[in-house]
């Protein structure tokens, strides 16, 4: 059987085909983990190209991305916080209506032929849904760009702690950012994703292998690029060429994630799985250890390749709710740092950019704009971030609600509008 899906890659729209293990859904057929002959198999025949489309080798990977690129440890300590269950059956059946579609969220999760592979509702500090229909639930799963508020939060807590100003430029902290297109941005046009650079990832720019994007992943990759040039990856970063004034359109790129990392690294002197570990990880009582992808010039890559437990997302969600308290005595999300979401960014410039096209067909609905890394930030004051693939991290702080997902694809009934009609309907 042979499968064709959307993928949304870090804000780029493409068609790709998915293939099977057997005969029916093969996510389903990995439940409960992955016979020792498929997964040789689904490792030996593993490829870029597989990973970052919808494929059983790139499923397999998402499990297990360390055997397949080098990884930093982000260590957890100290005790584990649980979360109470307090599982709600109704939940499961409440009917939720995308276009011409209607479904149950169970329906969505669980059909036969649901790329999901998990999700977790937590709602006032317990755990009211969760199916883990294509993973165990202590696998730990890539992120994707779910990973991208994780550097928006150590910026706004090197802020609070005046080690940066994000109304300063680039060239104030890096460097290496004086006499490029970097020298002159503002940290707040990085957070923001609204830096005029040549490295927004649109259709037309994935498919340019000379675009700025193009020459970022493979230096990432540690290949050559278009013109033979073997780049590291910060090389490849900092010779970003210019495509319009900054702050005027919410241009999508991981490239601007990887510059918070650079940030929070020459503040701190620390390596970022060390920061995330000792500024989150650590004092939010996670369940296990993380993992944090590393370029081959050995550069974190905060952008998406952060690996961890559904539960320890679903974890990093609630610090951004009023059941925080659970987890840690002293706030990691201060109220001045959720404020700043809910009331950054700018809404002519998300309209103008490609990636709100996509966010206003799933949610059904317009966001009011996206802020500090987060795609969308709602008029309620509910926050959304995507990730490749089909990963959704669905923060409501009014509703004290969570939603997490983690997936290898994209349903007919997308899980964006399942999470939103979650929140609306408490």
């Amino acid at each position: 059987m042979r499968m064709h899906l959307k993928s949304f890659c870090f804000g780029g729209l493409l068609l790709i085909s998915a293939g099977t293990i057997a005969e029916g859904n093969y996510l389903r057929e990995t439940a409960n983990g992955y016979l020792a002959e498929d997964a040789y198999k689904l490792h030996k025949d593993w490829s870029l190209q597989k990973f970052t489309t919808i494929t059983p080798e790139g499923a397999y990977s998402y499990l297990h991305l360390a055997s397949q690129l080098p990884h930093a440890t982000i260590y957890r300590d100290g005790p584990v916080k649980p979360l109470q269950r307090r599982l709600d059956n109704e939940l499961g059946r409440l009917s939720v209506e995308w276009r011409d579609v209607r479904q149950s969220v169970d329906e969505v999760v669980l059909a036969e032929s649901s790329p999901v592979r998990g999700v977790m509702v937590v709602h006032k500090g317990r755990v009211v849904y969760e199916q883990f229909p294509g993973m165990r639930p202590f696998d730990n799963h890539v992120w994707m760009s779910n990973a991208k508020p994780v550097a928006s939060l150590l910026i706004a807590q090197l802020a609070e702690e005046g080690l940066v100003d994000i109304n300063a430029t680039v060239a104030s902290y890096l460097s290496e950012a004086k006499g490029t297109h970097w020298e002159s941005i503002k940290i707040i046009d990085v957070l923001n994703m609204q830096t005029g650079l040549d490295i927004a990832e649109s259709g037309a720019h994935r498919a340019n292998p000379q675009s700025g994007i193009s020459r970022f992943y493979a230096a990432e990759l540690g290949v050559p690029n278009f013109d033979g040039e073997l780049l590291t990856h910060n090389e490849a970063l900092f010779s970003s060429g210019k495509a319009r004034e900054a702050g005027k359109v919410f241009d999508y790129s991981s490239a601007n994630t990887q510059l918070l990392g650079l940030i929070i690294e020459a503040v701190t002197k620390q390596r970022l799985a060390d920061v995330i570990s000792e500024r989150i990880w650590r004092p939010a009582g996670m369940v296990g250890d993380a993992q944090l992808g590393l370029t081959p010039q050995g550069n974190g890559i905060i952008h998406g390749l952060i690996s961890s437990r559904l539960s320890d997302m679903a974890r990093f969600g609630m610090l951004y709710t009023p059941s925080a308290s659970i987890l840690t005595n002293k706030p990691i999300v201060s109220e001045a740092t959720l404020k700043a979401i809910q009331t950054g960014g700018n809404s002519e410039n998300f309209l103008r950019g490609e990636i709100s096209l996509y966010l206003l067909e799933k949610f059904d609905e317009k966001p009011r704009a996206n802020a500090h890394q987060w795609d969308a930030v709602f008029h309620d004051g509910d926050i959304y971030k995507a990730g490749m693939s089909g990963q959704g991290l669905y923060v409501s702080p009014a509703k004290d609600l969570v939603v997490v997902w983690f997936s290898n694809g994209f349903s007919e009934l997308p899980m964006e509008r399942v999470a939103r009609a979650i929140a609306l309907s408490l």
